[in-house]
């Protein structure tokens, strides 16, 4: 098999780009053609996983001349592009619903079109799985639970012996909300007015900042940043406890790496969280508005060795019993393959998705209309899109705002006026 993954900036460190690396690394270990298509220039280095130097990876004037038979889309902003790939099948690799990451209304909307469109959707989480059936009725829907790394979290043979004070790690990076990074160190920070604890932070991204609360700085005694993933198991073995109170996930991935060497977690009941812990067997959930559980659970396992021995055993359980990558890549080759043999295919799904790609162009001219002139009074808008959307709106905006071009503009009727943004939109891809 030929497949393709349409993706984003796989160079930082995510646990969605861990997942596709995966995926990728084991159907070509398997013997098939696999090739990362990325959204412009090549990264350079991504030393934090051992992995992707290992895979081909493709700029879309490479691909375009090749022919897949499979072509996925991986996060939303890749799904306007599938249609540069040719393939006999298109699919989406979709571990969030992913409009929850923005709060404009038009990035909202954009996102939801990737449901719009009869895909083969595979996916990580029972609560997804339902979502794009509701969404998508006559797509063809594949759930495989992620795989956990025997390779760089071997589980341990039993729950480490805990050495003095309770020990705790933060895990999530800095500036993104959702993941409450910042509100995490705040319950720390009351939870440290009732006894002493040891505590530490493990980020992708620190943003240089240091977690503070009431205008005082939270006192840590590690700060683990841009770990590469082969070093994340022994910064785990450290720790406890992991808490982790993110807002929005598909099914995180954390807490599960966590179990496999002894500790337990204090989540959020997120969507996917009830995949992974169980309350009260492997680890204590709290609802995002009762945040103030936190404090006491932290002092629970503080004073009760019996419950925070409990926890961890009952973690390593489950870290026991989860799947490895190279099982659940042998799934999805199986599944991949009898869609092959089914005669499954996409006629006419490209042009679709050509189609639908045109609504790029509008969203870049709004965006760049509200940063320009601050349409509606509405501030510049800034928003954490992805490297190869942020190099096409650059691209955009130094071609919209060059004299050739606005003299031009200035020449054309108005009732034209959409047909020249089709063509300019094109021109910069």
């Amino acid at each position: 098999m030929r497949v393709a993954f349409l993706v984003g900036d796989v160079a930082g460190i995510s646990g969605g780009s861990n997942v596709i690396i995966e995926y990728a690394h084991g159907l070509a270990g398997l013997g098939h053609e696999v090739a990362l298509v990325v959204p412009a220039e090549k990264p350079e280095t991504a030393a934090w996983h051992p992995k992707l130097h290992k895979l081909k990876l493709l700029t879309f004037a490479e691909a375009a001349p090749l022919s897949f038979d499979f072509a996925f889309a991986t996060w939303w902003t890749t799904f306007f592009d599938l249609w540069r790939i040719e393939a006999k099948i298109y699919g989406y690799l979709n571990q969030s619903y992913e409009s929850r990451f923005h709060a404009e209304e038009h990035y909202k909307l954009l996102n939801r079109l990737t449901y719009s469109l009869p895909l083969f959707f595979f996916t990580e989480a029972v609560w997804l799985e339902q979502l794009i059936q509701a969404a998508q009725p006559g797509a063809r829907v594949l759930r495989l639970s992620n795989g956990l790394s025997r390779e760089h979290f071997p589980v341990v043979a039993q729950v480490p012996p805990r050495k003095g004070p309770l020990r705790v790690l933060v895990e999530g990076p800095w500036g993104v909300p959702f993941k409450a990074v910042a509100e995490t160190f705040q319950l720390l920070a009351r939870a440290r007015e009732r006894f002493a604890f040891d505590a530490g932070w493990l980020t992708s991204w620190s943003g240089f900042e240091r977690p503070h609360f009431a205008g005082k700085p939270v006192q840590m005694v590690h700060l683990h940043e841009a770990i590469p993933i082969s070093q994340v198991a022994q910064v785990l073995g450290n720790y406890d406890v992991m808490v982790k109170l993110s807002r929005v996930e598909g099914v995180f991935g954390p807490p599960l790496e966590m179990f496999s060497q002894g500790g337990t977690v204090i989540a959020s009941t997120v969507t996917g969280s009830d995949e992974i812990v169980t309350h009260g067997h492997n680890g204590l959930l709290v609802e995002p508005h009762n945040y103030e559980m936190v404090p006491r659970y932290l002092e629970e396992l503080h004073r009760s060795p019996a419950l925070l021995g409990h926890l961890r055993r009952g973690a390593l359980e489950t870290a026991r019993r989860q799947p490895g990558w190279e099982q659940q890549t042998g799934r999805l080759e199986a599944a991949l393959e009898q869609l092959l043999r089914e005669g499954f295919g996409h006629r006419g799904v490209r042009q679709s998705l050509s189609g639908l790609s045109s609504l790029r162009g509008r969203y870049l001219d709004e965006v760049w209309a509200r940063e320009r002139f601050g349409l509606g009074g509405a501030a510049p808008l800034e928003q954490p899109i992805g490297d190869g959307e942020a190099l096409l709106l650059r691209r955009y905006r130094k071609l919209k705002s060059s004299l050739l071009v606005q003299q031009t503009l200035g020449r054309i009727p108005p009732r034209l006026g959409k047909t020249v943004r089709d063509l300019l939109t094109r021109a910069i891809r």
